[in-house]
């Protein structure tokens, strides 16, 4: 778990419009999602642990424990959500009015990618970790 934890800010992006497009985000979020840059800080505080999202216009935080149900709310949307760590990837189940979405995070030659699924639709997030 703790090659995930510091900061990491976006590189590259695949997929990413088409992918918030699937899941009925606004086309106003889209268009923001689509342009800001990240930087994911992953971290444990007591048993939880604990990701906080920053951009130039926007910032969201959920903190967690492995393994257990919670709510968010990002963009408007309120979600149910379970982070597993799984064969040394994090793997979040997102559920929403029916829906389901898989976000896999796992460490790959020192960087942090992101894999998110909704049905046939599949975006791809790279993140460089920041130093200290």
């Amino acid at each position: 778990m703790e090659a995930f934890f510091g900061n990491w800010k976006l590189v590259s992006s695949e997929n990413f419009e088409e992918y918030m497009r699937a899941i009925g985000l606004a086309e106003e979020v889209v268009q923001i999602g689509n342009i800001v840059t990240p930087v994911l800080s992953i971290y444990q505080d007591g048993e939880k642990l604990v990701m906080k999202l920053k951009t130039s216009v926007f910032s969201s935080e959920k903190s967690f424990v492995l393994g257990e149900e919670f709510d968010e709310n990002f963009a408007g949307q309120k979600y149910r959500s379970v982070i597993n760590l799984d064969d040394g990837k994090l793997v979040q189940t997102q559920k929403w009015d029916g829906k389901t979405t898989i976000q896999t995070r796992k460490i790959q030659d020192g960087k942090m990618i992101l894999t998110l699924s909704y049905k046939d639709t599949v975006a791809v997030r790279t993140y460089e970790k920041m130093a200290d």
